[in-house]
């Protein structure tokens, strides 16, 4: 939008239209900037254009129209509104009856008595209006215009007497008058899309006012298909029935929204004059869709299904090669499904299933619907039921999975169905109750395969759901004593190495892990290749690590049944020694796209575990504000889950993100929460969680405070052989500038571990120990190069210091400009190395910790006694920093120090 069309469109902003110009309910333009544009240059250009904006119902022309109308107002033009309806449309130019102060009979004019006297009368009114130019004339609907209203429009149109805009619904009748508009050049016809999901993601965040859940957009997204009126009442009835709920900061979907009354009285009257076999046979397929020829030839009228389809009621595909209907909009289906008696939906559901028993399961989701329909219409056989359940576990869907499993032990399944369901039940965040029924499983088996998978359950159970580890710990030696099967006890070592490198960390996780890795095959491979990346990658065994989770997703994949632990979460240690690596883009590409399946294919864990991928970065590539909106929806979805365990980690990472972007605050209560999950510290981000708390110290001013915490990750890392953790939070230490105090052991550490990564730490702390400028902005490139945004300006930054006090402004400067193209980068990433240089030349290192304590509203006498002094020497320091700053108050202070 260029600058003249912008300041038009802040006037119009600052209107208060009154409720017939916006209506209370209107919802915030966002994603028209392009159609906007044009109808502003249209309308207040040079030479200014009628409109004509064209869409289906609801898409958003009306919206458009008025906030154009304001605009016009705003540049000082006469702007009318009319709407026409079919009433009006009854009596010849009913729809500008409110707009006509008719005049006395003049000379000229003719008549009121004929119509052509009313004719050259309503146009007189409207081209002769009292304002000052020409009129705007806002038509909305003009579909429903009578012909002698758009008659007139067309002659005041062609004679440039009036401009109009109007909206046209598509799919309707239209008066060829308002036809002509377009088709003879008196007007510019724009085209109103549907909103495309992006947007509708911007639009849901901003009516909410807060975060919105990816999966939460792309289901409203596809119900709405990108009609903003049916986006509305679908927000409206889910806020109703409280459907769309907010936790952590998060709006999200918990089921399927209620039609609201708008949208019963929109489709009712859509469907209304239907006979009883087309409206049974769309009921059939709300039900059942997407229904192929067998359930069509058994249950359908061909005849019947093309006439609905003519009619838009009803669309047809092929997918793989094979038939299938569906309802002409998911808007249809939610109204027709509420409306269906449940003595209705079971006759359906036991006439489908019947049917596909009868001709065989012929695709991939066939079996899931059968125990779908069965669990509505009845007659269920337990094994059926059972592989439902199973089928519904692999797709995610764990309610669905965990009523078809109890079904399926009610019609006599036995221990399988009742594993299962204990299984699901913990996944909607029910540990405590799955861990009861597991438990007084484990008392029921009859052989070693039943005893290792009640104990595997048990074990992810209390250490994932529940942050139980040692109670875990307990049932693994108890099964392992108790199972003579050497693979079913390799099987449960496999989850044990989880436990320790839970409770004892990476070191002591591939110390189990090894003499089985070599030998292990199938399922076991899968837990195991997810433990035994993640730790060899922490101890900076990067190749073997991805040669481990490339042979264990590979076992994974080629599974023949389902197992409890998918593919993908392999994938999710790959990322994780991506990023350990340095591999920044390669793990971004990887985490984008396993995510995205995770959307499509509606799994709330994948989506979490690959946010935590993408989150990870923050500490070194600066996106502050995309890992805190990541960081924050995994961890809700874990909430969601009851994956006490992993939300502990990725809530450290949120504070990471917050405490990187200064809003310490925020940081607090972050870090308060992961307290409040009230379970024991897994080692496997211990030194994330040092880091997180250290970052947010150093966002409250406490640098020596942050280095402490840091001096501890590394004792920790060291400890547990998280030497990747190490090396970071040694790194950090020197980036909050002491970089001789850890100078010689990170130089030691990197020697010992692989990637490009950990070389370019330490490089930049010796670079920095000595103040080499030339080597600090060889630093900067190779940060750059590994696409570690934060690292690099950060680098550039200190070359630039080193510059200034070298006395080469020259390079000093361009090293300026280089580190705040960097940042840009970095959208919000606030540092002390991003600090303005003149702060960073001017003041000690011991100045600018006194400094920053003070801008961030410390009194002097908490400063003292956080740093150790007294009173007086803090205050004699601040005299010296505001001297050295050319400043009086401390006031001044964020400003030249932040």
């Amino acid at each position: 939008m260029d600058p003249m069309h912008r300041e038009q469109r802040a006037v119009a902003d600052r209107l208060s239209p009154a409720p017939a110009d916006l209506p209370p309910d209107t919802w915030p333009l966002i994603g028209r900037d392009a159609e906007l544009d044009a109808l502003t240059h249209a309308l207040t250009g040079a030479a200014p254009h009628s409109v004509i904006i064209v869409g289906p119902a609801g898409v958003g022309k009306t919206r458009l129209a008025r906030e154009a109308m304001l605009i016009a107002a705003a540049a000082g033009h006469e702007a009318r509104w009319v709407t026409a309806t079919r009433s009006v449309a009854r009596a010849p130019f009913g729809a500008f009856a409110p707009l006509l102060a008719v005049p006395e009979p003049r000379d000229g004019i003719g008549p009121v008595d004929s119509f052509e006297g009313l004719l050259r009368r309503t146009a007189y009114a409207l081209v002769n209006h009292g304002g000052v130019g020409r009129l705007l004339l806002f038509v909305d609907d003009a579909q429903l215009l009578d012909e002698a209203s758009a008659g007139l429009i067309q002659q005041l149109v062609s004679a440039d007497a009036v401009l109009v805009v109007a909206t046209v619904r598509t799919g309707e009748p239209t008066p060829a008058a308002v036809t002509s508009l377009w088709k003879d050049d008196l007007a510019i016809r724009l085209r109103l899309s549907d909103l495309a999901d992006s947007v509708i993601d911007d639009l849901l965040t901003v009516v909410l006012g807060d975060q919105v859940d990816r999966a939460t957009v792309a289901e409203l997204t596809a119900r709405c298909q990108g009609n903003v009126l049916f986006l509305r009442e679908l927000v409206r009835g889910a806020l109703a029935d409280g459907t769309l709920v907010r936790h952590g900061g998060v709006w999200r979907m918990t089921g399927a929204p209620a039609p609201s009354d708008r949208i019963v009285e929109f489709v009712d009257a859509r469907l209304a004059g239907l006979s009883s076999d087309a409206r049974a046979l769309l009921e059939l397929t709300a039900y059942g869709e997407p229904l192929g020829g067998a359930e069509l030839d058994a249950l359908g009228d061909e005849r019947l299904v093309e006439e609905l389809e003519r009619e838009g009621l009803l669309v047809s595909a092929f997918h793989s090669r094979r038939l299938q209907i569906r309802l002409g909009h998911p808007i249809y289906a939610d109204v027709l499904r509420a409306q269906t008696s449940a003595v209705r939906v079971g006759a359906m559901a036991r006439a489908l299933a019947t049917i596909v028993e009868r001709t065989g399961c012929r695709r991939r989701d066939d079996l899931l619907r059968i125990g779908l329909w069965r669990l509505d219409g009845g007659g269920g056989q337990p094994d059926v039921l059972l592989e439902a359940a199973r089928a519904a576990r692999w797709h995610y869907d764990f309610p669905l999975a965990e009523r078809l499993a109890r079904a399926a032990v009610e019609a006599g399944a036995g221990f399988g169905g009742r594993l299962l369901a204990a299984q699901t039940a913990a996944l909607p965040g029910r540990g405590e109750a799955a861990e009861r029924e597991l438990a007084e499983l484990a008392g029921c088996v009859a052989n070693d395969e039943e005893r290792a998978r009640a104990a595997i359950a048990r074990i992810d159970v209390l250490w994932l759901s529940l942050g139980r580890m040692q109670d875990g710990l307990r049932v693994a030696e108890d099964a392992q004593a108790t199972i003579a099967d050497v693979g079913l006890r390799t099987e449960v070592s496999s989850h044990r190495a989880g436990l320790v490198l839970g409770s004892e960390g990476p070191r002591a996780a591939v110390r189990v892990l090894e003499p089985l890795l070599a030998e292990a095959r199938g399922r076991s491979l899968v837990w195991m290749g997810v433990v035994g990346a993640f730790s060899l990658g922490r101890l900076g065994r990067l190749r073997e690590g991805l040669d481990v989770a490339d042979r264990a997703y590979a076992a994974g994949v080629a599974l023949t049944e389902p197992d409890d632990w998918y593919p993908w979460f392999n994938l999710h240690a790959r990322c994780e020694l991506l990023v350990q690596a340095g591999r920044f883009a390669d793990a971004e590409r990887l985490a984008r796209e396993q995510h995205q399946r995770g959307l499509d294919e509606g799994s709330s864990e994948a989506r979490a575990w690959f946010l935590w991928n993408l989150s990870r970065t923050v500490r070194d590539r600066g996106n502050v504000r995309t890992a805190a909106r990541d960081a924050r929806e995994a961890a809700t979805l874990l909430h969601r889950l009851g994956r006490l365990g992993v939300q502990h980690t990725l809530l450290s990472l949120l504070a990471q993100a917050q405490a990187l972007a200064g809003d310490a605050a925020a940081a607090r209560r972050s870090l308060a929460a992961i307290d409040a999950l009230g379970i024991e510290q897994p080692r496997w981000s211990w030194t994330d969680h040092l880091a997180a708390q250290a970052w947010t110290a150093v966002a409250e001013g406490r640098i020596a405070q942050g280095r402490d915490l840091l001096a501890r990750a590394t004792q920790v890392g060291e400890q547990i052989g998280d030497h990747t953790g190490a090396a970071a939070a040694l790194h950090d230490i020197g980036r909050l500038g002491t970089p001789r105090r850890v100078v010689d052991r990170l130089v030691a550490l990197a020697r010992e571990l692989e990637g490009d990564l950990v070389a370019a730490r330490a490089a930049h702390v010796v670079a920095l120990a000595e103040e080499d400028p030339r080597a600090l902005d060889a630093v900067a490139t190779t940060f750059e190069h590994l696409d570690a945004e934060l690292l690099a300006a950060e680098a550039a930054a200190d070359a630039a210091v080193a510059w200034r006090r070298a006395g080469d402004v020259h390079r000093a400067d361009a090293g300026l400009h280089r580190a705040a193209a960097l940042a840009a980068r970095c959208k919000g990433a606030v540092t002390p190395a991003l600090a303005p240089i003149e702060s960073r030349v001017r003041l000690t290192d011991a100045e600018r910790e006194t400094a920053l304590l003070a801008a961030a509203g410390h009194t002097d006498r908490d400063i003292a006694a956080e740093l150790q002094l007294s009173v007086r020497t803090v205050g004699n320091r601040l005299q010296r920093v505001y001297h050295k700053l050319g400043v009086s108050r401390r006031t001044d202070l964020a400003r030249l120090l932040r």
